[in-house]
């Protein structure tokens, strides 16, 4: 039995469906974003500049269900302004736990693992964007938002005068600028992105 049409048509075939799902598929958008935020305990801000806070590769990928959980949000080049997102459902406690941090409702962790809790005089309080929010760890991290975390006793006022306006507002900058720190900035896929999409699928 001559089994080369059959292995022809089957290659014209495969060649023939990754070609429709190249022009007709929707190919889904490579999440990567940015957002600022601070941290200040008893009125000085958290340096979280060191190597140990940072990642040091960015993974883009076509899947968001392969990026994985260090991946989803951090930070680079020792800039402990800008936080990455690389996908969409990461939230600022994921975040903080990818750093070695950690926060709840009235309570943070710090990476001595010192348990801040909230008492008669120290008080966890949450700033976004100008406004004074409910706790914020179960958020979602939202493109160019301004975020500060505060835990001490001043009052959300004080905060909000004093130190909110430290938080960096520079966000959009990365997201529209090359991003040296990036792996394939925030755009759609490249055309051979597109292609490997085309030919495995989500796996890509």
């Amino acid at each position: 039995m001559n089994r080369r049409p059959l292995l022809i048509g089957t290659v014209i075939g495969a060649f023939g469906f990754a070609l429709l799902r190249f022009f007709f598929v929707p190919f889904p958008e490579t999440v990567h974003y940015h957002a600022n935020f601070a941290i200040f305990i008893d009125g000085e801000r958290v340096d979280l500049t060191a190597d140990e806070y940072m990642e040091d590769l960015s993974a883009c990928k076509v899947d968001p269900s392969k990026v994985l959980p260090e991946e989803r949000a951090h930070m680079h080049a020792n800039n402990h302004d800008v936080v990455h997102v690389h996908h969409g459902g990461a939230t600022w406690g994921h975040f903080l736990a990818n750093i070695g941090l950690g926060m709840g409702a009235d309570y943070l962790i710090t990476d001595g693992r010192d348990i801040l809790l909230n008492d008669g005089n120290r008080k966890l309080k949450f700033v976004l964007s100008g406004m004074v929010v409910p706790p914020m760890y179960n958020r979602l991290i939202e493109s160019e938002q301004r975020l500060l975390i505060s835990y001490g006793t001043e009052t959300a006022e004080e905060v909000l005068e004093s130190q909110f306006p430290q938080v960096a507002s520079n966000a959009g900058e990365f997201n529209t600028n090359y991003d040296p720190a990036g792996c394939a900035g925030h755009g759609q896929l490249g055309f051979w992105d597109r292609v490997k999409y085309a030919v495995w699928g989500a796996g890509a």
